[in-house]
Formats: C-alpha cells, sequence, structure tokens
C-alpha cells in the first residue's frame, strides 16, 4: 500500500484507536449520492460506499443515505441497517439531495454529512456553512468529461469541481487513492486533512483459480462509457491477433459506448474474435476473471479501478494505463503491467508477453495474489469509520465553521 504522507498535504495518520468497541454515543450518518447500490446504473463507486457504511451501520451508528429516485424505486428502503431515501432524478440529484439531506437534519439531527464526490458536488457548505460536513473523493473528472459529455455539460462539471477547494474550505476529505489525493492538493484543496482509504475486497469470493489459464482470453470489466476509451485496448488486441490468431476478447459490462465500440469492432476486422456480453451477475464475473489470460484496462483517469483489484485476487494480471488511481490499483512489474495510455504498440507487446511468456505470466500472478491479500472491506471500515468520528467530533468541538 503507498504511503498517504507521500501526497503532498497534511494527512491524518493511521488510526490505531480499539477497533471492536461499539460507539460511546452513535452519529447518525447522512450520505449524499447520486445513486445507490440498488439503482441499475450504480458501479463501483456505489460498492464502495455501500460496503464500508453497512458496515459502519452494523458497528452501531445511524446511516441514512440520500440519492436519486430511479424509475419505479421506492422512495424509501431499509437495507440491513442501511436507510436509503430517493428524491429527484439524476440530472436534479444535486439540489433535490441536499435538500432532502436538510430537511432530515430538521426532523432527525444529521450529525455528520457524507458527501460522495463522484459526480457534480453536492456542496452542501454552501447550503450551511455550519453543516458538519465529510466529502468522500473517488474520483473527479477533471478535463477527461470532455471526452464523455457534450461540451455545454462537460463546462458545467469541470465548473463546479473548480470550486470544490474554496467551499470545503478547512473541512476534512477522505480520497479513494493517493492519486485523488494528489488531484485535491493540485486544485488548491486545504483541507485540515486527507486520509486515503483504499477499497478493500471479499477475499472469500474473490480467491484465485487452481492453475492460470492457458487460453489466449483477454477480458474488460466495466461500464463501457466513451471516456474510458476501450477502443485502445480493441486496437492493441488487432495487433496481438496478428501474432496470436486463437486471442479472443470478451467485454464484460453496459454503457452507452457500446454501439460506436461494436461498429470499431467491425470496422477492425475482429468480429470473429471479440464478443460483448453486456452485463453479467457477480458469480459470472469471477468466472471470467479466473480464466481470463490478462485483462486490460485502458482509462486516462479513475479513482482506483476495482476490477483490476478483483483480477488480482483471482490470481490474473492486469494491463492498465500509467493513468492516475490506476497506478495505486496496479503494481507495474508486480501485478500487471502499467503502460503509457495511447500507445497502442505498448498495450499489443505487454498482451502479448501476458500471453506467450509463461514463466512472466507466473511470477505476476504470485505477485498479484499476495498484493490482493492487502485489501479487506472489514479494515477499510474501521478505518472509515474512526475517521468519521474524528471528523464530526473535531467539527463539533469548532462550532463546525471550519
Amino acid at each position: 500500500m503507498t504511503d498517504p504522507q507521500s501526497v503532498g498535504v497534511e494527512v491524518g495518520s493511521e488510526p490505531t484507536e480499539a477497533l471492536d468497541a461499539p460507539p460511546s454515543q452513535p452519529l447518525h450518518l447522512a450520505i449524499l449520492d447520486y445513486r445507490d447500490i440498488r439503482h441499475p446504473e450504480a458501479g463501483g463507486a456505489e460498492v464502495y460506499i455501500y460496503e464500508i457504511f453497512r458496515r459502519i451501520a452494523a458497528h452501531g451508528h445511524r446511516v441514512t443515505w440520500i440519492s436519486a429516485k430511479d424509475a419505479g424505486a421506492d422512495p424509501e428502503e431499509i437495507d440491513g441497517n442501511l436507510r436509503m431515501l430517493r428524491t429527484g432524478n439524476k440530472v436534479t440529484a444535486n439540489f433535490t439531495s441536499v435538500r432532502a439531506a436538510l430537511r432530515l437534519d430538521r426532523d432527525d439531527p444529521v450529525d455528520l454529512y457524507i458527501e460522495n464526490l463522484c459526480k457534480i458536488p453536492f456542496f452542501v457548505p454552501a447550503y450551511d456553512a455550519k453543516a458538519p460536513v465529510l466529502p468522500i473523493v473517488l474520483h473527479l473528472f477533471g478535463e477527461t468529461v470532455f471526452r464523455e459529455a457534450n461540451p455545454l455539460l462537460a463546462t458545467y462539471v469541470w465548473l463546479y469541481e473548480r470550486f470544490i477547494p474554496r467551499v470545503y474550505r478547512g473541512k476534512p476529505f477522505v480520497a479513494l487513492s493517493d492519486s485523488t489525493a494528489q488531484d485535491l492538493a493540485r486544485r488548491g484543496v486545504a483541507a485540515k486533512w486527507v486520509d486515503v482509504v483504499p477499497p478493500g475486497l471479499d477475499l472469500s469470493l474473490y480467491c484465485e483459480s487452481s492453475a492460470p489459464s492457458d487460453e489466449a482470453l483477454v477480458l474488460y470489466v466495466g461500464r463501457l462509457k466513451r471516456y474510458k476509451q476501450i477502443d485502445i485496448a480493441l486496437r492493441a488486441f488487432a495487433e496481438v491477433l496478428k501474432h496470436v490468431p486463437t486471442a479472443r476478447f470478451a467485454v464484460l459490462g453496459k454503457g452507452d459506448d457500446r454501439e460506436r465500440l461494436e461498429k470499431l469492432v467491425a470496422e477492425l476486422g475482429l468480429a470473429d474474435s471479440v464478443r460483448f456480453y453486456g452485463f453479467v451477475t457477480e458469480q459470472e464475473k469471477i468466472e471470467w476473471l479466473r480464466k481470463a489470460r490478462v485483462v486490460v484496462y485502458p482509462s486516462p483517469k479513475e479513482g482506483w479501478g476495482i476490477s483490476t483489484t478483483e483480477a488480482a485476487a483471482c490470481g490474473t494480471p492486469v494491463v492498465a494505463s500509467n493513468s492516475e488511481g490506476l497506478r495505486d490499483a496496479v503494481q507495474d512489474g508486480r501485478t500487471g503491467f502499467l503502460v503509457p495510455h495511447e500507445d497502442v504498440s505498448a498495450w499489443a507487446s505487454q498482451i502479448r508477453r501476458l500471453i506467450e511468456d509463461d514463466v512472466l505470466h507466473q511470477t505476476l500472478r504470485e505477485g498479484a495474489i499476495a498484493w490482493s491479500r492487502e485489501f479487506d472491506w472489514d479494515k477499510r471500515a474501521t478505518q472509515m469509520r474512526l475517521l468519521i468520528e474524528r471528523a464530526a467530533r473535531e467539527q463539533a468541538r469548532n462550532g463546525a465553521t471550519g
């Protein structure tokens, strides 16, 4: 695990308090998010929030998760110890969720607002300057948003992100990775502290296969979004296929970029070797990760890239872009390879190496398995809980004025 002190901002120390004692004063935590775990478009960010905060709720704190309401979803739902409230839609969520959270506070006082800054910020302090807030920053788009959205919407998101340092001045932050913490520092975030809490894994599910795969299977797992630039991996695979004609490429996941990618596959003459499988169940995903020879992740920027860690837990090496987030999730030369993002030749070369070199593949396989053992949801939930308790305590002491 990388050292949080390396991010160049003041960071909190690793929690050393008792890990199993129930809270003496249970807190009411209100999470503001665009999606909850039941939303059909829920992704890695929602898994992160769900896995950590259901454990925090089980520990004794009360958690209310406020998000956009998808068509057909109930406005309120109880999931174990989590209470979910849904209001507005994905376009209006950054306004309706804040109103719902402040209304909730009037009826059932909130001790700490948790903002999941993975889309447009909610800016709770702009509505109530004294509100105790802990932003959790999984991923900020920056200029990559212009690769995904139309210019008007992209500019809107880009401008909103630029207000983060001002609106959250003096507030503590949690970042998913060192890369995200460094991104915050470059943007001028002057937080009281910035702590890095990486994701975890349920290692009982993501166990390695009994033997590495001999099949020349290249695998992508994730959402099909234009900004993720999956086309880079497809173009590299076209080069691989010239040398390894038995290779095939499986694409798992859904998203609005699928049609464009399918057209590219046809243009590259890959229709017989590339197949899109759409959404798959968790167990099916694990089976794919186990039998793949190599997993690819060609995104220009991520908060982490959880499927790369899942692949490692299955003993499958990864080739990924040497970009923010992914360089935290993939250890170059130990769990896979990091390559220049748009260098198709470099992509093709490293994919071929992992297909053709059994000794190299086994070395990286062993490194990947060892690396994955450092990830544990219980440990991460405990770390987050102690940070939350500290943030609530500090902001209450200071009058939550920053």
